[in-house]
């Protein structure tokens, strides 16, 4: 089938463009990730660790699912290198009067470490707009949260029946 591939469900949920009529009558079997990701995967290292611990955190509450595992973990990987490829700039830098460049056989030229950073960013930049970490994703997000009981930050929280009150 020529076109473009449809948008799943779940996304036309989260950015609250799901329509009954044109998204409800052809998707009844569609796959929905279930569980959210809270546990690091073996592996990664311990600034690694520490950025995936940074990303759940941070990341809109209910949105990274366990299938989603192998795109945070690329994010995790790519941002560490692009760290590391700093450190190792500055540290060229901290020791020379031209920044920015190195001696080679043929003369000055750029510094590898800025194709490294370049190309980790861009890895990055992808795997944040597909897992919603960027300004611009955010805001077509609209996560619910699961419906497991009353949430006790929620303004709605206060408006509970008190014990011997009657509820209409």
């Amino acid at each position: 089938m020529a076109g473009r591939r449809p948008k799943p469900t779940q996304l036309h949920r989260l950015q609250g463009t799901f329509h009954t009529g044109k998204h409800g009558r052809d998707r009844a079997n569609e796959p929905i990730a279930e569980g959210d990701l809270f546990k690091v995967p073996p592996g990664l290292t311990r600034a690694q660790q520490l950025n995936w611990r940074y990303a759940i955190e941070h990341a809109p509450k209910h949105l990274i699912k366990k299938i989603d595992r192998a795109m945070l973990k690329i994010w995790v990987v790519a941002e560490d290198r692009h760290d590391t490829a700093n450190r190792m700039q500055a540290q060229l830098d901290a020791e020379t009067t031209l920044k920015l460049l190195i001696r080679g056989p043929l003369g000055l030229m750029p510094s590898p470490y800025f194709d490294m950073m370049d190309k980790a960013a861009k890895t990055m930049f992808r795997a944040a707009t597909e897992l919603g970490f960027s300004p611009a994703a955010r805001p077509r997000l609209q996560v619910e949260p699961p419906d497991e009981g009353e949430d006790e930050t929620s303004p709605w929280a206060m408006l509970r029946v008190l014990p011997g009150g009657k509820a209409d």
